[in-house]
């Protein structure tokens, strides 16, 4: 049982991550512009009932066009039991431009580097598409996310346990108190993994897991961020994979 949460909270922490500017699970248009290059290092610990995990992200980011990207991001589990979880490669093409509006799509390719007996990864490769619309305002930037999930798995256990189709909607807001510090807020809902769902009778059981989060950015020059943030689970207290508390802190370099 505890493998199974473990493998379920570490499932949630993928979808719900999107590679976006941590703290935020909500990703945004913005590219690195040709040429350049971004680093990105952030740890969270996660709590589910009793049991405590701790992740670790590495994203590396390259811009190929103005309005392209190419990233990688291969995860890790600190906490027990540790290794290296499914590497994702993306890529992030902000396709239209209005003023301060903008869209952007990011296909996503999940390979099976994480080992599912363990509960670190699928045991297969997966893959999701993002629909990213952007809009900046004065001090003001908003952002929203619709993201739909084909994941796929090894273990007989784990395809009976998951759904294989998922998706994902949430929506953010960063306010710039002055050129150096920034708020960010987040919000969404994602719907509930388990395939037991389905054929559930408990109203609670059946409803999708969604979350809050609230953070700070702190930019003491135009290339490098500091972060730190707090997610809080709301609603499907019954699901495996709904993360009650997470807390994380990161850093952001470009050059």
């Amino acid at each position: 049982m505890r493998q199974f949460l473990l493998s379920a909270i570490s499932s949630c922490f993928l979808i719900q991550a999107a590679h976006a500017a941590h703290p935020l699970v909500t990703d945004d248009t913005s590219t690195q512009d040709s040429g350049n290059h971004q680093i990105e290092l952030n740890t969270d610990w996660l709590r589910q009932d009793a049991i405590h995990s701790h992740v670790v992200n590495f994203t590396y980011t390259y811009g190929l066009l103005k309005n392209l990207d190419l990233y990688a991001n291969p995860p890790a589990t600190l906490s027990s039991p540790s290794g290296i979880n499914d590497v994702a490669l993306g890529v992030k093409w902000r396709f239209l431009e209005n003023g301060d509006f903008s869209l952007g799509l990011k296909p996503e390719l999940t390979l099976p580097s994480g080992d599912p007996e363990r509960g670190l990864g699928h045991g297969r490769s997966s893959m999701s598409l993002t629909l990213i619309a952007s809009y900046q305002i004065d001090s003001w930037a908003f952002s929203g996310n619709l993201e739909t999930f084909y994941n796929r798995y090894r273990l007989l256990s784990d395809q009976q346990a998951n759904r294989t189709m998922v998706w994902r909607a949430s929506a953010s807001a960063l306010y710039a108190l002055d050129p150096k510090w920034s708020l960010v807020f987040d919000g969404g809902i994602v719907s509930n993994t388990e395939r037991a769902s389905d054929s559930s009778g408990d109203r609670h059981a059946s409803s999708n897991p969604g979350y809050l989060l609230t953070g700070a950015i702190y930019s003491p020059n135009p290339n490098l961020d500091l972060d730190a943030g707090i997610k809080f689970g709301l609603g499907c207290g019954a699901c495996a994979a709904q993360v009650q508390r997470q807390v994380g802190v990161g850093v952001t370099w470009r050059f």
